[in-house]
């Protein structure tokens, strides 16, 4: 039953909001832009990973990655290393140097997810798995810890900003020091949900949290604000589409979300620009690193440039 629970949820979360079963195909799931502002990486259900060159958005590189759906990218925090999680019986996780064009196989995984995180000083990666579990690798890819954090799927994960602790969300929110050792976990809503997303304030004083709205209809989804005691702080509503990913600028000062339209909030929770609400629905989002623009990807595979003021700027050929 347990099994049963977790592959409707994922399924829901992924699919509910699109306009027909032809466009899960399509889907670029994630994309990032890489720390030193040079790449964009992206990928999804297109049997492909791609990095652009980020000064003229032109592709430079393709690796093929045929059956495998990719479902969350990271790159690591000073060095031009990408880690991908992946939905594949074969290959789960990876790392892939990119001056190096060498990729890092993270074994011992029994399954690939959504969560994927490095720490704050790159010497540590979180990666977790479809039913519960998260792994804990370093840079060369032997892994260090292994726990159990969530009993119906870690759907994402984060670290702090400054210490080695990290959430983790599903059915519950959780932290963790990085050998699994429990600081705290609670429910965040009184009727269940899934949670999709989680990333911490750049103050490390509290996190944001994104769900699917409540299981019995899917209604009233919500990002909420949460200090380490687990006390909320804050709560946004008003999204049609779940909160697929969340991600806070360099500043801290704004927070984008990705759902049915690109909005962006202040660090109180109010909303200081909309794009308009269309079928294609967002998944991917990231900052540039100077807080300049915003890249989302999306349920139709476009990947889109927009500035700060969530006005679009420019569409990547994929």
């Amino acid at each position: 039953m347990k099994d049963i629970l977790i592959g409707i949820l994922y399924t829901i979360s992924i699919i509910a909001c699109l306009p027909n079963q032809k466009q899960v195909n399509k889907t670029l799931w994630t994309v990032a832009w890489s720390p030193s502002g040079e790449y964009i990486a992206t990928g999804g259900n297109q049997d492909n990973l791609k990095i652009y060159e980020a000064k003229t958005f032109k592709l430079i590189k393709t690796y093929p990655v045929r059956g495998v759906t990719i479902s969350r990218i990271k790159w690591h925090p000073t060095k031009n290393i990408l880690a991908i999680v992946t939905q594949s019986k074969t290959v789960k996780a990876r790392m892939l140097d990119f001056e190096k064009d060498t990729w890092i196989d993270l074994q011992g995984l029994e399954s690939g997810f959504r969560g994927l995180d490095w720490n704050y000083k790159g010497d540590m990666l979180a990666v977790s798995e479809l039913e519960r579990n998260v792994s804990i690798f370093n840079l060369e890819g032997k892994r260090i810890s292994r726990f159990m954090a969530d009993p119906k799927g870690v759907a994402g994960l984060d670290w702090h900003p400054f210490k080695n602790i990290l959430t983790t969300v599903g059915a519950q929110i959780g932290i963790y020091n990085y050998l699994g050792d429990i600081i705290k976990v609670f429910e965040p809503r009184a009727k269940e949900t899934f949670l999709l997303s989680v990333e911490w304030h750049k103050s490390g004083n509290f996190f944001a949290v994104g769900d699917y709205g409540d299981l019995e209809k899917a209604d009233n989804k919500l990002v909420q604000f949460w200090n380490i005691e687990g006390e909320k702080l804050n709560e946004i509503s008003g999204s049609l589409g779940e909160y697929r990913n969340i991600r806070w600028n360099g500043a801290g000062s704004t927070l984008a979300t990705a759902s049915d339209a690109l909005r962006i909030w202040t660090k109180k929770g109010e909303l200081l620009a909309e794009s308009k609400s269309s079928e294609d629905y967002l998944w991917g989002i990231d900052w540039s690193p100077d807080g300049k623009f915003i890249i989302t990807s999306s349920s139709k595979g476009k990947i889109v440039i927009w500035d700060s003021n969530a006005n679009k700027i420019k569409e990547l050929d994929y």
